[in-house]
């Protein structure tokens, strides 16, 4: 069982994944739940809420509630700033809320951001980063930018 956070980053991801893979996927993030509704043989669950219209995603207290009953292999959440010392950070509360909540039920976090967001604070802490496994972005991973980050032991891709 997978969570995939909002974000056009995770779009893209979600439009990679092949149409033959079985899964069941929790999101909050409405066009990732269209997207994946093309694919036969995913089960997709939308996490209900207050609707975020800019953003297209669902917010809200009793999402972080129910989320807390279940157990995710992976998640993948999109950053609004990543920092080598503080960790994954958002611009919005109750967002930074909402994937706290995540990275606590997951066996394994992934964070997909772009370069931009890499060495960025935000008002809002989601998580350390010692709590983060892998970081994907558009970055060569063997750049000097993502050198702290993999001392750190995060996998970079």
């Amino acid at each position: 069982m997978l969570i995939i956070g909002g974000g056009t980053t995770n779009l893209e991801l979600v439009s990679l994944m092949p149409p033959d893979l079985g899964v069941t996927v929790f999101t909050y993030s409405l066009p990732i739940a269209m997207r994946l509704s093309e694919h036969p043989k995913i089960d997709v669950i939308l996490f209900g809420g207050k609707l975020m219209k800019r953003a297209q995603v669902t917010i809200g207290l009793d999402m972080i509630q129910y989320i807390s009953k279940i157990r995710a292999d992976a998640c993948f959440l999109g950053s609004s700033g990543l920092d080598i010392d503080a960790g994954l950070m958002e611009i919005d509360w109750e967002v930074s809320q909402l994937k706290r909540a995540i990275v606590g039920v997951s066996d394994k976090v992934v964070i997909m951001s772009t370069s931009e967001k890499i060495d960025t604070k935000q008002r809002f802490l989601v998580c350390p980063l010692e709590k983060i496994n892998t970081l994907v972005t558009e970055v060569d991973p063997e750049s000097s930018l993502l050198a702290a980050y993999r001392k750190r032991g995060l996998q970079v891709l």
